[in-house]
């Protein structure tokens, strides 16, 4: 039998099985190395040693030049996890900073050693991904479970979650999981115009409005025996409000123009990035239609929040974009396991779609067109930078150089010496068509 700190989780967390007893356990996910990314490794009681020649993530050791042979050491210190450097070459990094001293470790804290990029916090066994709702975080195997246990039943969910956190993708999850026969149908209420969205919702006769040149049934009908999805529902006008309500209430449905109720078998779930409790209080949402959409809620978190998620995730959205085994470069890696991800998985398959056409072979590279994206998603929810501020001196790409040589290619020691940001370094490589393993060694 091997030994316990070799014990492995090989492959993904899709190889994962449910089972509701299973404790949460301290673990590192791959992002960069020799691993693909959202490959787990479990932290054995006795403590995880990187290092080259040692096996991290089962199989052969890293192929990783830069790491040392006992390069960094998570142990456990009490009842918390604590990471150690054991005096590398090229220094261990946490959260983008050299550690000089051993510092307890958080959830979602990114350690690097080498070229190898690994994310460290809690999981539990968290079953096979469905639709494309991966992770292993404690926040997001609750929010799933939630989906799956009310899957069977005759109620209806409500999904709460900021934009980008995979509502839909939740929705389509529970649908699948229901047994429901009928077809899935989504509908944005925050899209259409009150009058438009009434018809679409309930159908219409014939004649019954200008333009209404033929009866049609509507969403709620054309989901019959299936499910039916109202996206942004708290935009949704006070009338029509009512109407949902009294469809939710008698299970029938009366077209526009229409003089008597058809009845209807559908499942309603619901979904909103808004507060819906508040917009009760405030009267812009009717309690008693509250009550009826939301008999059982779940909420689904946001990226940054679990962070120990993005590697799994990178693994499954590459496979949706048709390039499952594509890996990022370290300093890509670094940047997105430290990026707030604002337009949470939104952004990041935006952004993993952006890294695939900017770096066509090879491994992604943080790239301009990468960095300029992850700018505009930031510039999305943080208020401008002030403009008083003197922008930066001109850089040679002399200068540029002599940086990344004595920074032995670390972007972010380079960044420090002149006085720069990470992005913009990276930017001005790209501009004087540098190589960053030109100066590793």
């Amino acid at each position: 039998m091997r030994p316990t700190e070799t014990e492995t989780i090989e492959a993904s967390a899709h190889d994962a099985r449910t089972d509701p007893t299973t404790p949460v356990r301290p673990v590192v996910v791959a992002l960069s190395g020799h691993a693909p990314p959202g490959t787990l490794r479990r932290i054995p009681p006795a403590g995880l040693t990187f290092g080259r020649g040692l096996p991290l993530f089962g199989g052969a050791p890293p192929e990783d030049g830069r790491m040392s042979r006992t390069h960094a050491r998570i142990e456990r210190t009490g009842s918390t996890w604590t990471a150690h450097d054991c005096d590398s070459r090229n220094g261990t990094w946490l959260n983008g900073h050299r550690l000089f001293d051993p510092t307890r470790l958080a959830d979602g804290d990114v350690l690097r050693c080498g070229d190898t990029v690994v994310v460290f916090g809690h999981v539990v066994d968290s079953g096979p991904a469905v639709h494309g709702m991966a992770g292993v975080s404690p926040a997001f195997v609750e929010a799933r479970n939630g989906l799956f246990a009310v899957a069977a039943h005759d109620r209806t969910v409500l999904l709460l979650g900021e934009t980008g956190t995979g509502k839909e993708v939740a929705a389509k999850a529970l649908h699948a999981a229901s047994g429901r026969t009928g077809p899935f149908v989504a509908v944005n209420c925050a899209s259409l115009s009150p009058q438009l969205l009434e018809s679409t919702l309930f159908g219409h006769r014939k004649g019954a409005f200008t333009g209404a040149t033929d009866a049609r049934p509507g969403l709620v009908r054309s989901a019959a025996g299936g499910t039916l999805l109202l996206d942004e529902v708290g935009e949704l006008p006070l009338d029509l409000q009512g109407r949902l309500l009294r469809m939710l209430e008698t299970r029938t449905v009366r077209p526009v123009g229409g003089t008597r109720e058809l009845p209807v078998d559908v499942r309603v779930v619901s979904a909103t990035n808004r507060d819906l409790v508040a917009a009760v209080r405030d009267q812009r949402f009717r309690s008693d239609l509250y009550a009826r959409i939301a008999q059982w809620v779940v909420k689904l978190p946001p990226l940054r929040t679990r962070r120990i998620d993005l590697p799994v995730l990178v693994r499954t959205l590459l496979a949706d974009l048709g390039t499952p085994h594509r890996r990022l470069d370290p300093e890509l890696a670094t940047t997105w396991a430290l990026h707030s991800w604002p337009l949470n998985v939104r952004g990041l398959r935006n952004a993993l779609a952006t890294a695939t056409i900017a770096s066509p072979t090879g491994l992604l590279q943080a790239t301009a067109p990468v960095l300029t994206a992850l700018d505009a998603e930031r510039a999305l929810v943080a208020p401008p930078e002030p403009t008083h501020a003197p922008p930066p001196a001109e850089l040679s790409a002399a200068d540029l150089r002599d940086a990344l040589r004595t920074a032995r290619g670390k972007v972010a020691t380079a960044a420090r010496a002149l006085g720069r940001s990470r992005q913009q370094v990276y930017r001005l490589i790209q501009a004087h068509g540098l190589v960053l393993d030109d100066f590793r060694g």
